[in-house]
């Protein structure tokens, strides 16, 4: 099976081998108004497929590898390169780094003020980062990065931050190990990285980003961001931190590789690819009784903000109304509340409960293990 090439907040790769088993028998096109992140899609091996999303970053995204987007993919080897060398500037002078952290950590143990000596910190791992810039190669070139000031600021303050915080754990636990102690340092490299890539896609317009450069960052942090998690604060800017340790070594050239592949730029070349409104999307093509939509709405619960796109109960009415005059077969799966079983139970819609090992039919509405639901307007 195809993976999803994009982490995205719902998707159904777990759920495909139940998905697939329940499709229609025939159907000439396959169309999907709320795509995400493409795992359903990816595996119908449909001739022609008509795909839209209201998320504008996602759908410039598809847009970009069906294209082969130059710039992009350019920009996401760059990205790659210089997270690389954050790993080789850590083993290359780990010494140096050691060090640094063995002297703040003392100091924190003096009577010394405590601001005082982050300060002075704050300005070694600034000088460690021009005495270095040679190995810091294109991260610190104007071509490549955008605001540097902001990087190297962004290096100092999650450099301290980490430091302080293993010198906390050390004094309450005992000493860390010289790996652990550069694993540590490692990842707030990286999170500077990201946090100022972070800092990029939340400032496009102001910074005059290009829209190819834009869609490889926002790849990059969605990648990058810790749990696949969508939070945006009240100003709209994205907040989710990086993802820490774990995500060090994480190999994105994979990534870079399969958006370039030709089996998946040959599979979008047969997709028309649309950035609409659910309904103003199915309203603007022509759906037949041939066509099979696969429909994976954002779910009923509280926080019904997508990608920064409010979907809410009136919206989940319109796709109900909607799907009870559509032409064309349809598979909808939807997580199981009151109100959502509430809305389909009726003349036209057959509804199953779902976990993730198997389907059956529901005879309870009120059975509170059900967690999703497949609803259809064909027999399965």
């Amino acid at each position: 099976m195809e993976k999803s090439f994009i982490k995205w907040a719902g998707g159904k790769e777990k759920e495909l081998p139940i998905i697939l088993s329940y499709l229609p028998d025939n159907f000439e096109r396959y169309i999907e108004p709320f795509v995400g992140g493409g795992s359903v899609y990816l595996n119908i091996n449909c001739s022609k497929s008509l795909i839209n999303d209201k998320s504008s970053e996602l759908i410039m995204l598809y847009k970009m590898i069906k294209n082969g987007d130059k710039e992009f993919i350019e920009k996401l080897k760059d990205i790659n390169h210089n997270w690389k060398l954050l790993e080789k500037i850590v083993n290359n002078n780990s010494k140096e780094l050691l060090s640094l952290y063995t002297s703040y950590s003392k100091s924190r143990n003096t009577t010394l003020d405590n601001k005082k000596i982050k300060q002075d910190y704050s300005d070694k791992i600034y000088e460690f980062v021009l005495e270095h810039s040679e190995e810091f190669n294109g991260i610190l070139t104007e071509h490549f990065n955008i605001k540097i000031d902001n990087f190297l600021n962004e290096v100092r303050k999650n450099m301290i931050s980490k430091i302080e915080r293993m010198s906390k754990i050390e004094a309450n636990r005992g000493k860390l190990s010289d790996s652990n102690i550069l694993e540590n340092l490692e990842c707030a490299l990286k999170s500077a990285f990201y946090m100022h890539f972070r800092y990029l896609y939340n400032n496009k317009n102001e910074l005059g980003i290009s829209d190819s450069f834009y869609t490889a960052i926002f790849y990059f942090i969605r990648e990058y961001c810790y749990a696949a998690m969508f939070r945006y604060n009240a100003k709209g800017k994205f907040n989710v931190p990086y993802g820490g340790i774990s995500y060090n070594n994480k190999d994105f050239a994979k990534k870079i590789n399969y958006l370039t592949s030709k089996n998946l730029k040959k599979y979008l070349v047969n997709t028309e690819i649309y950035n609409l409104d659910f309904e103003e999307f199915c309203n603007n093509i022509t759906i037949t009784e041939k066509d099979f939509m696969f429909l994976d709405p954002p779910y009923d619960t509280e926080f019904s903000t997508y990608a920064k796109n409010t979907f809410d109960k009136n919206d989940q009415i319109r796709l109900r109304n909607y799907l009870t005059k559509t032409k064309a077969k349809f598979m909808l799966i939807i997580k199981n509340t009151e109100f959502i079983y509430n809305l389909y139970n009726q003349e036209g819609f057959y509804i199953k409960s779902f976990d993730k090992k198997y389907l059956v039919s529901i005879k309870n509405r009120n059975n509170k293990d059900v967690e999703h639901l497949i609803i259809t307007n064909y027999k399965i």
